[in-house]
């Protein structure tokens, strides 16, 4: 695992303590948020955005998802 900063560490360490998966936290983002139609666009190319942070960048994220 990558170093994590202080913040990055308490939200790591909540999740780990309480089993919480990535999907329960989308789910309560999209919740809260009340996002709907272009929210959710929104919402997946911030996330689309984060993971290209950190896979192969010799590989589209189009193949990894896609196959």
């Amino acid at each position: 695992m990558s170093k994590l900063n202080d913040r990055e560490k308490l939200i790591y360490e909540f999740m780990k303590d309480n089993d919480i998966s990535i999907t329960e936290i989308i789910d309560i983002v999209i919740k809260t948020n009340r996002l709907i139609g272009v929210g959710l666009i929104t919402l997946e190319d911030y996330v689309v955005e984060a993971i290209k942070k950190h896979h192969n960048k010799n590989i589209s994220l189009d193949k990894i998802m896609n196959g």
